[in-house]
Order: C-alpha cells, then sequence, then structure tokens
C-alpha cells in the first residue's frame, strides 16, 4: 500500500509538471495512470477533469465525473456497509429512528451527503450542456 501511494505521489507530481508546462495531454496520460488503479483519488479525478476542459474534451470529462462518482458512491457504500457489519447491535438499535427520520436509502444504509460528489455532479450539468 505504501509502495502504491509512493507511485501515485510521483505520478501525481508528473502531470502537475506537464500541466505547468502546458503538456496537457501528457498531464492526462499521468492522471488516467493513477485512476486505473485508484479510481478514487481524489486530486487525480479533479486535475484530469480540469485537463479534459482545457483540451475541450467535454465527453471524456462527462465519462470520467460519471467514474468518479461512481467509485466514490461504492466506496462510501462499502464502508457504511463494513461499519454495520462491525457494530450490528447498535445499527441494529438505531435502525428505526434512522427510518422514521428519513435518513435510511432504499438500500437501508445511512444517507450520505458528499460535498466533493455534490460539486461534480453540478459540473457534469455544465459539461452535458456543453456537449449539446
Amino acid at each position: 500500500m505504501k509502495k502504491q501511494k509512493k507511485v501515485e505521489s510521483g505520478l501525481f507530481m508528473q502531470g502537475r509538471k506537464f500541466e505547468q508546462e502546458q503538456l496537457y495531454a501528457e498531464a492526462a496520460k499521468q492522471y488516467e495512470k493513477i485512476l486505473k488503479g485508484n479510481p478514487v483519488h481524489v486530486d487525480a479525478n479533479n486535475r484530469l477533469m480540469i485537463v479534459y476542459r482545457k483540451l475541450k474534451q467535454y465527453r471524456k470529462e462527462s465519462v470520467l465525473i460519471s467514474k468518479a462518482i461512481a467509485a466514490h458512491e461504492k466506496e462510501i457504500e462499502a464502508k457504511q456497509q463494513q461499519w454495520i457489519k462491525e457494530h450490528s447491535k447498535m445499527a441494529e438499535l438505531s435502525r428505526p429512528l434512522a427510518q422514521s427520520l428519513g435518513l435510511l436509502n432504499t438500500k437501508g444504509l445511512p444517507v450520505h451527503e458528499n460535498e466533493l460528489l455534490d460539486k461534480w455532479k453540478r459540473r457534469k450539468e455544465v459539461v452535458v450542456k456543453k456537449i449539446k
């Protein structure tokens, strides 16, 4: 895991360097390499969205945003399920209250509001308009 983080860090720094030199296609390749191994890497997702925007590759940006949102939602759900598994008694006791307050989604998991995902969803709306 430590080695992967080090590799990701190196690729990210190289991507930023390419961006500063306005070599956006090369920067995109670095960020794509990071995301291939770690699709929830927030910084790589953000930078790649910006690079695609600068390259006016709105379709690629739209696909990337969708993938990033899906990957993060999947990770959030997995963490919630893990917590429920580890704290089954507490989850069982609090479920009726959470349901009555409307704090559970259709899968019975806590509704999770994420500022980053909301930002990406708004950006996706803008990108879709630019494509049309």
